[in-house]
């Protein structure tokens, strides 16, 4: 594959370099419902060098680098970290979805029985609606459901799901936190619109990926390492308790639990910041779903092969593993990715959950 790195200021869209060099990178690597992240490492002088525009070419908030492997977009990240380390320059870049980290909410939202997935929309655009933000960054994708906010009813008032710019919610950390409540999945992805890259945000209800019957994944084809397979009883729980916000007997709390013909393992989980009897009951789903003990083969390396070549599957994709592992034998399980990461051009290292360990659909 022929990999290429391309430089790009964040406001004005100028292009600052068509074939950046570096002299060593780990990544990019990409999450399922999460922000892709890439590092490389520069000559002291090439990571000060000067663009085109007057200003440094590795800026952080400011420079864009797009990923581009045989012709097509991997990834589009953001410069977050730039600064000399010893004898070389490093570079961290983080994907678009970082962006809305850390910045407040300063509108005023209101609204009954609307779709979480909705609102994801609606504060990428607030995001991007102010003076040096727009990133071209566009939500599309699945709807939900779901629905936040309650109407009037008898012997009780409305209820909104509610957004107030005196209280800044992080805008980041809301997005994240409907994802997990509805719950839905997201991934970024980029291509070329023309002269330009062309950003998506891709919501998927009640899932992204697919099973991939059409791909292979064995040790004796294209499998060349394997992570440590994983059981472990130490965090095994089949009950959860979720004490949310409040004091005393008046705090919000949420319950889940199983019976799996084990003993009854009971874990308590604190989210004093949560009043949402929704985002309660995702919250002890989700730790439940984590606890269970299933085992797993957390991670594979793989080369290229026509079995799966790099790339052909998407996060969120269900393959089947197929392993021989010592003291475990026969290994046959059908895994989710979950994450990935471009090793070199022609490995990559795929991040793995069981995939009945997930509940779709809340």
């Amino acid at each position: 594959m022929t990999w290429r790195f391309l430089a790009q200021r964040a406001t004005s869209k100028l292009w600052l370099d068509m074939d950046v060099t570096f002299s060593s990178w780990e990544g990019p690597s990409f999450e399922l419902s999460g922000v892709p992240s890439f590092q490389a490492t520069l000559l002291p002088a090439d990571g000060q060098a000067v663009a085109t525009d007057g200003r440094p070419l590795f800026e952080e908030w400011g420079t864009l680098l797009h990923v581009e492997v045989a012709g097509k977009i991997r990834g589009s990240l953001i410069v977050v970290y730039s600064r000399l380390e010893g004898s070389t320059w490093k570079i961290e870049a983080a994907g678009l979805s970082t962006y809305p980290h850390g910045i407040p909410y300063d509108g005023d939202y209101s609204k009954i029985g609307v779709d979480p997935a909705k609102v994801v929309a609606h504060l990428w655009g607030h995001v991007q609606s102010k003076p040096d933000s727009d990133l071209g960054v566009t939500v599309t994708g699945d709807t939900t459901p779901v629905r936040l906010g309650t109407p009037a009813r008898r012997d009780e008032e409305a209820e909104p799901y509610a957004l107030a710019w005196w209280e800044a919610p992080d805008i980041g950390q809301e997005i994240d936190a409907l994802a997990a409540e509805a719950p839905f999945d997201w991934v970024e992805e980029h291509t070329w619109g023309g002269d330009d890259v062309a950003h998506t945000i891709r919501i998927g209800y009640p899932r992204l990926g697919r099973r991939r019957a059409d791909l292979t994944f064995t040790d004796d084809a294209n499998i060349i390492a394997v992570g440590d397979a994983e059981r472990s009883g130490d965090d095994y729980a089949n009950e959860i308790l979720v004490i949310g916000a409040g004091e005393g007997e008046g705090s919000a709390r949420a319950s889940k639990a199983v019976r799996d013909g084990r003993l009854r393992r009971a874990q308590v989980v604190t989210a004093k910041d949560t009043a949402s009897a929704a985002r309660l009951r995702a919250i002890a789903r989700d730790e439940l779903t984590a606890r269970q003990g299933l085992l797993t083969v957390p991670q594979i390396t793989v080369r290229e092969h026509p079995n799966a070549p790099i790339g052909s599957w998407a996060l969120g994709d269900d393959i089947r593993v197929q392993v021989t592992l010592p003291h475990l034998g026969d290994i046959d399980l059908w895994h989710r990715v979950v994450a990935w990461e471009l090793v070199t051009d022609t490995t990559a290292l795929l991040s793995l959950e069981r995939s009945d360990a997930y509940i779709y659909g809340g």
